[in-house]
């Protein structure tokens, strides 16, 4: 299975021909470099990115011309999603490692949907998990310190990290500089220095250039107050109306026997 349909395998069951089409996407890679730009705001929108390695992010300009990450994007990510019904570009995107790259014409998503129903609930649960990540950043941005929202990103990011590869808690890839993770939680580059300094110093955890590594697990969940719950590949009912749809030949067969 191809990596794009293993990340969408995790909220439908993909058929042969859906893998197929999805595997099809992913046979023109290309690397791509530490820092490399993607797209700036007001570029048209022409080609996506499957992230087949590597992290990427998407960014924005505050009013003060300060900038602001949206979304930090892990393999198996489509980069450029939330934009694909734009004619241009409202952000800014970027690797932050270096990695893999599968462009796609932005108009291809088209065809996905038309091919099949599975992928399209699947094109929608992905688009869902990420506003409900930039939801759950803004609560947490809101109504916890700047401590509890530096515990919570990690998490966070172990847990999507968790579910395509094999990691632990007590050590695990992060390559988010301290200038990229105020970025990110929208706190000054002295603020984070001072958050991690005292995570250290309270042996909680230790923040390494590329990596991370959690001493109390106990205390991160518990100082992180982290639910997953917005991260979760449940869909209640979609995959089982998924399966009727199959077994009875269409959707019109199926509003037949409903009524």
């Amino acid at each position: 299975m191809s990596l794009l349909a293993s990340a969408m395998a995790r909220y439908v069951e993909l058929s042969a021909s859906d893998q197929r089409y999805l595997a099809n996407l992913e046979s023109h890679a290309r690397p791509a470099a530490r820092q490399q730009r993607l797209w700036m705001p007001h570029d048209r929108i022409g080609s996506l990115y499957i992230l087949q390695d590597g992290w990427a992010c998407t960014i924005r300009r505050t009013v003060d011309d300060e900038r602001q990450v949206i979304e930090v994007l892990l393999p198996g990510d489509i980069i450029g999603i939330r934009e694909f019904t734009f004619r241009r570009h409202v952000s800014e995107a970027r690797m932050i490692t270096a990695g893999t790259l599968i462009p796609f014409p932005h108009e291809q998503i088209v065809d996905i949907v038309a091919a099949s129903p599975s992928l399209a609930i699947a094109l929608f649960a992905v688009i869902g998990r990420q506003e409900a990540s930039l939801t759950e950043r803004m609560l947490v941005t809101l109504h916890h310190s700047a401590r509890s929202q530096v515990l919570h990103f990690i998490l966070e990011t172990f847990t999507r990290l968790a579910r395509l590869q094999s990691v632990t808690l007590e050590s695990f890839t992060f390559p988010i500089t301290q200038r990229l993770l105020g970025e990110i939680l929208g706190l000054s580059p002295v603020h984070i220095n001072r958050t991690l300094s005292g995570l250290e110093r309270d042996r909680l955890l230790k923040k390494h250039r590329t990596r991370v590594e959690v001493h109390d697990r106990r205390r991160l969940l518990e100082e992180a107050a982290f639910d997953a719950g917005y991260l979760s590949d449940e869909m209640d009912g979609l995959r089982e109306r998924l399966a009727c749809l199959r077994d009875s030949g269409g959707p019109d067969r199926l509003m037949s026997s409903d009524s």
